[in-house]
């Protein structure tokens, strides 16, 4: 299904950072004030969450680790309980992102990150059909800013060759571990920190921290 010439591209913003702006995150001026006690004194409650040894907080992972929280994915009426875990990134290059001349000029200063995550049946329905996983993927750069989820008609000449597209006619069984790749838009000179999995838009996204 993937092609490496006149590859079609384009690009979507980050579900990440949609869920990041239910949850309140940085400039949610409504949920700033939420949070202020009544009585208008100082609150404790917001402290950021302690770091541990290996520079990662209670709610970040490191990348590699399965998150404890089972995801309960839909698929043709069906419900499966996941294990998902955020792997790894491996960076492109610029040059991935050239396509026609329109190409050349959107994506100038950009390059592409392709973000692996894996996902295992561990429970519900099965066997069961694949729910669109990829679509909850996520990656944040340095400053956490999200970045840009690439959609591809074919492939990128420099996929890497283990970043294949989901067969969406193999059903998964109970026990069957996958491991998915999605590719980002990203700004050159920029290093993708973390990973993310969206979680609706009532949770904060799960999050994995790349080594620095």
């Amino acid at each position: 299904m993937r092609t490496t010439k006149k590859t079609a591209l384009g690009v979507v913003a980050a579900v990440a950072a949609l869920a990041l702006t239910a949850c309140g995150g940085s400039g949610s001026s409504d949920a700033a004030d939420a949070a202020k006690p009544s009585d208008g004194k100082k609150s404790g409650a917001s402290a950021k969450p302690a770091e541990k040894a290996d520079g990662t907080t209670s709610e970040t992972l490191r990348a590699g680790r399965p998150a404890a929280e089972e995801q309960e994915l839909e698929s043709d009426k069906k419900t499966g309980k996941f294990t998902v875990t955020g792997q790894r990134v491996v960076m492109g290059r610029p040059e991935d992102l050239k396509g026609s001349e329109e190409d050349e000029k959107k994506y100038k200063g950009k390059t592409v990150a392709y973000v692996y995550l894996s996902a295992r049946l561990t429970g519900g329905a099965a066997p069961m059909k694949p729910p669109m996983i990829v679509t909850d993927i996520g990656a944040l750069t340095e400053g956490d800013q999200p970045a840009t989820r690439l959609m591809v008609i074919g492939s990128l000449p420099g996929t890497p060759s283990d970043c294949r597209d989901e067969d969406y006619t193999k059903p998964w069984n109970k026990g069957e571990e996958r491991t998915l790749c999605q590719p980002f838009v990203v700004p050159q000179g920029k290093k993708v920190t973390h990973i993310t999995f969206m979680r609706g838009f009532s949770k904060e996204p799960l999050k994995w921290a790349l080594e620095k």
